[in-house]
């Protein structure tokens, strides 16, 4: 069996009984592995990330809150009850 002497190191033997030739083999295919794979890393793109979709979320959340309050408000009367209404309920509940 041939042994692949760049994948051997300092105190390691090159003798065919003891384990050199498997740490060699061992140390060769995790080099060629590691070659082999892609780098652990998050793809990062303009629009792809960040605040974006969420702030856009939040700021339509808050515009139809506005708008849902707005709305409400514009459904509510403006003026106050008039005074001559006011007397005609409470002279229609004294007389019960």
């Amino acid at each position: 069996m041939a042994v692949d002497r760049r994948r051997l190191r300092k105190g390691d033997s090159y003798v065919q009984t003891s384990r050199g030739p498997a740490l060699a083999k061992q140390r060769a295919a995790t080099y060629r592995y590691r070659k082999q794979a892609e780098p652990f890393r998050t793809e990062q793109a303009p629009g792809t990330g960040g605040f974006g979709s969420g702030l856009e979320t939040q700021i339509q959340r808050n515009y139809n809150k506005q708008y849902d309050r707005e709305r409400a408000e514009s459904l509510r009367p403006e003026n106050e009850i008039q005074a001559s209404i006011l007397d005609k309920i409470k002279s229609a509940n004294y007389q019960d």
